[in-house]
């Protein structure tokens, strides 16, 4: 049986897909995830490419492969330095 994978965000650079357990999430060189905050704590998986992250108060450049773990209500922005993937555990 074969299902449709379903798109949850789609703007400029930016798609992600819900992959039941998992986001899976490419963006384009230069594209930003806006500052954003979640209930519940985060864990991020850098596939491919170059990001800056901002986490909190603190800035770094992440190059994959890499986790990132957000704690909950913790704002943080990420900018695509290069084409990237990355996934999120839900």
């Amino acid at each position: 049986m074969t299902e449709k994978v379903k798109i949850i965000e789609k703007l400029e650079g930016v798609i992600a897909y819900d992959c039941d357990k998992v986001y899976y999430v490419r963006l384009q060189k230069g594209a930003v995830l806006s500052d954003h905050s979640h209930n519940h704590k985060e864990t991020v998986f850098l596939m491919e490419g170059e990001a800056e992250a901002i986490i909190g108060e603190k800035t770094q450049i992440v190059k994959a492969p890499a986790k990132l773990v957000i704690p909950s209500n913790i704002y943080h922005k990420f900018t695509a330095l290069t084409d990237l993937i990355g996934l999120e555990i839900k």
